[in-house]
């Protein structure tokens, strides 16, 4: 409840999928969330916790809260203490949930939880993609549920097959109301024609929504998609011969949870995972492509930690006393550019919960959540489906964290100093490098 002086009403941080119909619902109101876990008139909250002040809000705003709150079971505290803790705003992201016309059940089951969550989307096909070269003017979130490992199928979709003549072989598959399809009139998305799929023109315009500031959350096995093309640079797919896991539930634990996309998570969560991908996570340059391997230069001569000397002419020693060379340096490549794992699958002993489960070596301990920077916005690959038919409750907010705080993915990771600077050096002009 809220009184006279109230300066701000919070809500904690607890991986609800009703946080995320608290912030659409209320969508007129200013909301932040805390960067860091604090203390306000004795109750503790954790990181990722909802803070609404009432300045720059409606005048109604804590009846307002007062009433999605209890309806969504919800506890809302009002203080009248200045919260200092950094913050940022949450958003209110333009979502759209991307299909294939190849098959389109998956992608149900992930309309049916954001409706229930009362989260707006735009239900797209792989087709619009193709045909939009300026999808960040759209769209902010774009989410494609496991649809299959092959990256020819999510490339070319349907297939559009043509004759030798040149002529078109079948004609057109229409997926629309007809005289003889007249139940397709509720149809969500309709289409003259399901041949085609994303195309190479569709890679190149979800290249430049990324690039543009978007967040692609390719889920399950669709990561293949972005790991093949080499846009998920350090991050690779393993080849699994003993695992087996077909539609397991799966202990994991949170590796970095100052990432936006773990607020409200406790230390491990069950999550459900159906036998790929298995991601291996290493820093680019510090190998062949994906960062695996035992790293070398990009020439291929020697390896990172080696002495960088020129071949084919003498070495000469440094004079005595000459300030010391900086240590030899691989690509040079950001470590706020680098992969960043929220996730991870907890070790063997602790791995399984329940379901089929064989050969969890080859899984146990592997990246489960990982957040790829690219360009001005991010690639974040799931291994698990965090909305697998309705029943993954307890891991909606992963993807809802990821979309409300898309332009604050990089909140929370830490940054080695700049050379040649302190610790306490000019933290803006090293986070500025790059405008992000």
């Amino acid at each position: 409840t809220g009184a006279a002086g109230t300066k701000f009403y919070l809500v904690n941080a607890t991986a609800e999928p009703a946080l995320a119909t608290l912030r659409f619902r209320l969508n007129d109101v200013k909301m932040f969330a805390a960067e860091e876990a604090f203390e306000a008139d004795g109750t503790k909250f954790n990181t990722g916790s909802f803070v609404i002040p009432t300045d720059g809000n409606p005048s109604d705003v804590r009846a307002r809260l007062e009433t999605v709150a209890k309806d969504l079971g919800l506890r809302l505290v009002a203080t009248d203490s200045d919260v200092k803790v950094a913050r940022h705003a949450l958003a209110l992201p333009r979502i759209a949930v991307m299909h294939s016309w190849v098959n389109t059940q998956n992608d149900g089951w992930f309309r049916l939880g954001l409706d229930e969550m009362e989260v707006p989307y735009s239900y797209i096909s792989d087709l619009v993609v193709r045909d939009t070269p300026n999808l960040k003017s759209k769209f902010d979130v774009i989410i494609y549920p496991p649809l299959t490992a092959s990256v020819p199928a999510l490339i070319n979709g349907v297939p559009k097959r043509m004759l030798d003549d040149g002529s078109d072989f079948g004609g057109p598959i229409p997926w629309k109301k007809s005289d003889i399809t007249p139940n397709l009139d509720g149809s969500p998305d309709q289409t003259d024609d399901i041949r085609g799929g994303l195309g190479f023109a569709g890679l190149a315009n979800l290249n430049k929504f990324i690039e543009d500031g978007g967040v692609f959350i390719p889920i399950s096995v669709n990561a293949n998609l972005p790991v093949a093309l080499g846009m998920t640079q350090g991050v690779t797919i393993a080849t699994t011969t003993q695992l087996r896991a077909r539609g397991s539930v799966l202990r994991a634990n949170v590796d970095d949870k100052a990432s936006p996309i773990a607020y409200g998570y406790d230390d491990t969560l069950a999550i459900y995972f159906n036998q790929a991908p298995v991601f291996r996570v290493a820093a680019p340059g510090a190998g062949g492509p994906g960062g695996e391997g035992g790293g070398g230069r990009s020439s291929g001569r020697g390896s990172l930690t080696d002495p960088d000397i020129p071949q084919g002419r003498p070495f000469v020693e440094p004079p005595r006393g000459a300030p010391p060379e900086d240590p030899p340096q691989g690509p040079q490549f950001p470590t706020r550019m680098q992969p960043r794992v929220v996730l991870r699958f907890s070790p063997e002993r602790d791995l399984w919960i329940s379901g089929m489960l064989a050969g969890g070596s080859e899984l146990a301990g592997s990246p489960a959540v990982v957040d790829v920077p690219f360009g001005r916005g991010h690639i974040v690959l799931f291994a698990n489906n965090p909305m697998w038919r309705q029943e993954t409750h307890g891991s909606f907010m992963l993807i809802m964290n990821t979309a409300l705080n898309f332009d604050h993915l990089q909140v929370g990771r830490k940054e080695p100093p700049a050379r040649g600077t302190s610790a306490a050096g000019d933290d803006d002009a090293d986070n500025d490098w790059m405008n992000f």
